[in-house]
């Protein structure tokens, strides 16, 4: 496996954010819509890129949510590559990044309907918290966050 860090117009993550775009629509239909301008890749401070065997097989992105927090967006791994450990090697490549960027937490936005996402991220170390920002009292969706440095530079 290797990763690579990539400029948010690169086509192997265009690619793979399409799939995940699909993915959403395919299982919530016009709901997924409306959460559309979260995903604008424009903003990231950070996209990666997971390759098994040559072919771009996940990917992951952040984006500042304040000066110290780290807003993880657009995780995908590919059907066929999944279990294989990319998706925790993007996470934590896109922590180290973070941390190494001046943050000392990261926070995310998961369905409260996806059970294995959220499994996935507890196993990465993130716990769940109160709905942030837009999504407060949004009950399709669940919050978490982690700590991904002690706020000392290294």
């Amino acid at each position: 496996m290797e990763l690579k860090f990539v400029e948010v117009d690169d086509n192997d993550l265009l690619s793979l954010v399409a799939e995940l775009d699909v993915f959403f629509h395919a299982g919530w239909g016009e709901t997924a819509e409306k959460y559309k301008a979260y995903h604008d890749l424009s903003g990231m401070a950070c996209a990666v890129v997971a390759y098994i065997d040559g072919k771009p097989a996940g990917c992951g992105c952040w984006r500042a949510f304040d000066p110290v927090t780290a807003e993880i967006k657009r995780m995908y791994v590919r059907p066929a590559y999944r279990r294989q450990g990319a998706a925790g090697k993007v996470v934590q490549m896109l922590e180290d990044h973070a941390a190494a960027s001046g943050c000392h937490r990261a926070v995310l936005e998961t369905g409260a309907d996806m059970p294995e996402a959220i499994s996935f991220y507890e196993r990465q170390g993130y716990r769940l918290v109160p709905n942030y920002g837009d999504f407060i009292g949004d009950e399709i969706c669940v919050c978490m966050e982690k700590t991904v440095s002690d706020g000392t530079m290294r």
